[in-house]
């Protein structure tokens, strides 16, 4: 396998930094092995992955997430290279999925403007969060002691606990 036909967008490493994933424009997320530089498999859903992100639970980084296009995000087993798990409540891109709460949830950002809150493979939003006055959140970052998130609005960092009662970072 070669490499992609369009433009990476976005990338993630495994825990022990072996093989990342690449999401591009191409419409396809691939699995790559960090030393040989070899693309291992291909996944797609046939719509453009914007974010991508393995579980970080070590007995689950054969599973990982991708943000799409079309308003989806959704869970591939690496092993069998089958969707197994769609979350579908967005109604915009998906712009990024941040693990929190010991990686038994995750936040969303998408272009609808909104930060959602769901139960790892669940597809049940636990937490909507919308503002009339909330733009897009294009960036999430957790600070590595995992109890303070940061979303960015497009023009400031805005604390994630200012929304997120009741999950923990």
């Amino acid at each position: 396998m070669i490499g992609h036909g369009k433009a990476v967008r976005d990338i993630t490493f495994s825990n022990d930094g072996r093989r990342f994933l690449s999401a591009s424009y191409d419409k396809c997320v691939k699995l790559w092995d960090t030393e040989t530089g070899k693309c291992i498999r291909s996944f797609t859903t046939g719509k453009i992955p914007y974010t991508v992100k393995f579980n970080p639970d070590e007995d689950k980084q054969h599973i990982f997430l991708a943000g799409c296009a079309d308003k989806k995000i959704v869970q591939f087993d690496i092993n069998t290279g089958e969707v197994t798990q769609e979350y579908d409540q967005h109604l915009g891109a998906i712009n990024t999925i941040t693990f929190v709460d010991d990686n038994r949830r995750f936040i969303s950002t998408s272009d609808d403007k909104t930060l959602r809150a769901w139960e790892f493979d669940i597809p049940v939003v636990i937490k909507y969060v919308a503002e009339p006055d909330m733009h897009s959140m294009p960036a999430v970052a957790l600070h590595p002691n995992s109890k303070i998130g940061l979303c960015f609005l497009g023009f400031l960092w805005w604390p994630l606990q200012c929304y997120l009662t009741n999950i923990r970072m």
